[in-house]
């Protein structure tokens, strides 16, 4: 094959690869972003086919179980979807807001965070804090988008939780 005969092919390959790649993250987005909310007494099998795989499923210790579903990295909302011992639809709650997230109680562990709240947004360190910051995205009451901060200590507890506004690209504040 000479070179001129493989540069004339990339081209097609470069095209269905963007096309490939196109519908995959379509797909992807369009499943993350519209579930129809299942109504409550729903079995799971039902719950199931409308939202997918729960990220997680915990015992709940009245019985039944809890499904939490994240949109996050780069959604706002987390959802518990709580189960009777039947297998029924309890019901269905988005936790990542000012509420939920303000009333994280000091001295709850790593666990239990991850239990509540799932996988944060990010994980970083500051120099004011000895221990982990764990960074949740959501949206308040008055549709402000804004973080929460989850400062776990090295002993693996929360320490406290802080909001802040989450930067806009058209944000003009100086860093």
């Amino acid at each position: 094959m000479t070179a001129a005969a493989a540069g004339a092919s990339r081209p097609a390959w470069r095209w269905i690869a963007m096309a490939m790649l196109a519908v995959a993250l379509t797909l992807a987005l369009t499943a993350c972003a519209s579930f129809t909310r299942p109504e409550p007494g729903a079995p799971s099998s039902e719950v199931r086919s409308r939202m997918g795989l729960p990220l997680s499923v915990k015992a709940l210790p009245e019985g039944g179980e809890r499904w939490l579903y994240s949109t996050l990295p780069m959604g706002r909302e987390v959802f518990h979807v709580d189960f009777d011992a039947q297998g029924r639809m309890r019901s269905i709650t988005q936790v990542l807001d000012f509420q939920h997230l303000s009333s994280t109680p000091v001295g709850w562990t790593r666990q239990s965070v991850l239990d509540y709240y799932g996988p944060p947004y990010e994980i970083t360190e500051v120099a004011s804090f000895r221990g982990k910051v764990w960074t949740y995205r959501f949206m308040d009451d008055f549709n402000l988008r804004r973080l929460a901060h989850i400062h776990i200590g090295e002993d693996g507890h929360v320490a406290k939780v802080m909001f802040t506004d989450e930067p806009t690209a058209d944000d003009n504040r100086v860093s």
